[in-house]
């Protein structure tokens, strides 16, 4: 790839719960190095994903329902929005700026970016380094979706949980410096970044002002009401939200 290798301790844009998350995991195995392929690993499942993708999925069997009653128009726009997506991959991430098979003006950089956006296949960035990562080291555990981890895992399963920490580690020493020096890649990481921040804030100063309305009194809950609050403690752990007792001195009462 073009340019100057990257600083193999430091390269930008590299997803810091994840290194954090591969360190800790290394320190408890004594850094010993893992078998390529090897099956018997710990899974850390991502729920999210697998509940978003399961909607996904049921929202396209319900519109074989939908489809017959749909008109025209609306059919001719779901299908320009399935070939604009696609473009925003193929075209996009994949061809321009994961291989450089082409060279883009800006205009059609800028195309190419907002397309990719609607995809929701993650930022330009880390779908370019992924894919790169994937072709120098195929088929090992550096590999996002390794084969060798069965045909389940290599087509979808890798969606479903964390990545494995030779991928991180190798993807960290990637030539990516065409991509930094794209200002549209730079752009958009960002502003998926400031919306990630944005949605964390926005939860952070809701338990907040719960703390500050309910400080000393007893909630009165119904059992999925408490399974919501535990869901969301849980996600909510690194930033010690206080909607979980231990957290306030509020009492919960369940009916």
């Amino acid at each position: 790839m073009p340019g100057p290798a990257a600083d193999a301790g430091k390269v930008p844009f590299c997803d810091a719960k994840e290194e954090i998350r591969a360190g800790l995991e290394s320190s408890e195995r004594g850094g010993c190095p893992e078998r390529p392929g090897a099956r018997g690993q710990r899974q850390n499942i991502v729920w999210r994903n697998v509940v978003l993708m399961s909607l996904l999925h049921l929202g396209a069997l319900y519109s074989l329902v939908l489809i017959p009653k749909a008109k025209p128009l609306t059919l001719l726009w779901a299908y320009f929005c399935f070939l604009l997506t696609a473009l925003g991959v193929t075209a996009g991430a994949h061809r321009l700026w994961s291989h450089r098979s082409y060279k883009a003006k800006l205009p059609l950089r800028i195309f190419l970016a907002v397309a990719n956006s609607m995809a929701f296949q993650n930022d330009i960035f880390e779908w370019s380094r992924d894919h790169r990562v994937h072709h120098k080291y195929s088929e090992t555990d550096a590999d996002p979706h390794n084969a060798r981890r069965g045909f389940f895992f290599s087509h979808i399963g890798w969606l479903f949980v964390r990545k494995h920490r030779d991928v991180i580690e190798k993807g960290r020493k990637l030539d990516v410096t065409d991509l930094l020096a794209d200002p549209v890649v730079r752009i958009q990481r960002n502003t998926q970044h400031i919306q990630r921040q944005g949605r964390a804030l926005h939860k952070e100063a809701a338990c907040e002002m719960l703390c500050e309305r309910h400080q000393g009194h007893i909630l009165k809950v119904t059992l999925p009401g408490l399974h919501f609050l535990a869901l969301l403690h849980t996600h909510n752990h690194s930033e010690k939200c206080c909607l979980m007792p231990h957290a306030l001195s509020v009492s919960l009462e369940v009916f």
